[in-house]
């Protein structure tokens, strides 16, 4: 009689390994996806938050108004123009981004203070999901979600 132990699986338990982890990523994908969109608005939130903190500090350091345009794009996408009077500092084009932006004319005065008659708010939409980025009257930033008022 031979008492060699035969290692490895057999066909049935590989199957039913395969079936569970393909219940468990059918179960995993939906709420993957949500994450996937809200972490896209978020981003794109994010980084206007740095390109206002950019044009904030420039403002206080060339004593100079600053103003940052926002313009939607076709369809969706969005472009960022930071302008100190004529003169272009900085720009970014998101025009094939899925990400679409309110349209929005912000502005720093020389303290970094929100120049009068510029906007407070600007919405963030990647589907469902929307962030805004909000400017105070000191000049403050934040992100939060929801969309603007």
């Amino acid at each position: 009689m031979n008492n060699k132990k035969i290692l490895g699986f057999t066909l049935t338990e590989f199957m039913v390994v395969v079936a569970l982890v393909a219940i468990i990523a059918g179960i995993a994908a939906p709420s993957f996806a949500s994450m996937i969109r809200e972490n896209s608005a978020r981003t794109q939130a994010n980084e206007l938050f740095a390109l206002a903190s950019y044009a904030r500090t420039e403002a206080i350091k060339r004593q100079s108004d600053i103003r940052v345009v926002i313009t939607s794009t076709e369809a969706s996408g969005w472009k960022v123009q930071i302008l100190s009077g004529t003169e272009l500092l900085k720009e970014m084009d998101k025009s094939s981004s899925n990400v679409s932006v309110s349209a929005a004319n912000l502005g720093f005065d020389i303290r970094g203070r929100r120049a009068t008659g510029t906007d407070n708010c600007v919405s963030v939409s990647y589907r469902s999901y929307t962030k805004q980025l909000q400017i105070g009257l000191g000049g403050n930033l934040k992100v939060i979600s929801g969309s603007c008022t």
